[in-house]
């Protein structure tokens, strides 16, 4: 009897692995993909900041229209000027500025919280303002406008053109130039009339 030899293919000669052109190509995809996930991430996060924000705009405004309702007059000024801790709900002197309690001796958050209309550190719980400061208190300014007006202004990460378009005008109605936005980095205002 004659055994025919059959040869058995070598195992190890057959197996193939990734080539290196393969290996960079698959990094380079899921790098491609990763990096596209963290912008979507970080956009979603800005815009989640920036509903924030106007939360707190307008929490910040509903307070100081009641404010004034309750005093029967606009606000008193608070802010860069003034002299003296609130009192009764007031702060004397003042020019307007960062709305943040202990940045002056009296803020407009000072005069909210001492009459019970926003909770003691609001302001601080609102998103930081990236472009000045580290400080959460950088995050809002109010002026005044005119004799029955004031100007709420607020930062945000990624205003829309709505929010430039609004500020601008508010800025030219109040005689203000471009310092609240290029300056202190607020990029959203209301104009409030008591």
């Amino acid at each position: 009897m004659q055994r025919s030899i059959t040869s058995t293919p070598n195992r190890a000669s057959n197996r193939r692995g990734f080539t290196i052109v393969e290996l960079l190509i698959v990094i380079v995809v899921i790098a491609i993909l990763a990096a596209i996930t963290i912008v979507a991430y970080n956009g979603i996060q800005a815009r989640a900041r920036d509903a924030t924000m106007r939360n707190g705009a307008a929490e910040v405004a509903k307070a100081l229209q009641i404010l004034s309702i309750n005093q029967g007059q606009m606000p008193s000024q608070a802010g860069s000027g003034t002299t003296v801790a609130v009192s009764n709900g007031s702060c004397s002197g003042g020019t307007g500025g960062f709305v943040g309690s202990g940045l002056y001796p009296c803020t407009l958050e000072d005069m909210l919280v001492s009459t019970k209309l926003l909770p003691v550190g609001f302001v601080s719980s609102l998103p930081l303002n990236k472009t000045y400061g580290s400080s959460s208190g950088y995050s809002m300014m109010y002026y005044w406008c005119g004799t029955n007006q004031v100007l709420l202004l607020y930062s945000l990460e990624s205003p829309t053109a709505d929010d430039t378009s609004n500020l601008n005008a508010n800025m030219t109605t109040c005689g203000f130039g471009t310092i609240f936005r290029d300056t202190y980095g607020m990029r959203a205002s209301m104009l409030l009339s008591f």
